[in-house]
């Protein structure tokens, strides 16, 4: 999503390397800006998990769909037996997939918040 963020510990000190497509900013973790870098961690974490969640459900409805139709060609008396098996799973991964995304943009949202109070 462009985001990226390296933590590297030297002697007592955590010092933060805050990418955004590409823009470096290298950051000392303080007691004012620990909060922040951690949110700013989560929220990161948050949209890679949520951006593999939508693929994954993405994924699960073209396949419900290529099933559908293959079997539509080779006969359809075998999609008429199956139908509402295939039409619930699709709906259920078009649903999540919906979900997922409005989840990404939030997250999306909240990951630039983070990331312009620690760079201004």
């Amino acid at each position: 999503m462009g985001y990226e963020y390296t933590v590297t510990k030297e002697e007592d000190s955590f010092s933060w390397k805050v990418v955004y497509k590409g823009d470096i900013t290298t950051i000392e973790e303080s007691i004012y800006n620990k909060d922040e870098l951690q949110n700013f961690m989560l929220a990161v974490s948050d949209s890679k998990l949520i951006l593999s969640k939508l693929i994954i459900s993405l994924s699960y409805a073209l396949i419900a769909a290529v099933i559908s139709f293959f079997l539509y060609k080779k006969n359809r008396k075998t999609l008429n037996d199956g139908a509402i098996v295939i039409i619930i799973a699709s709906i259920i991964a078009l649903y999540i997939a919906i979900d997922a995304s409005a989840d990404l943009s939030t997250t999306l949202q909240d990951v630039k918040l983070h990331y312009l109070r620690l760079t201004n």
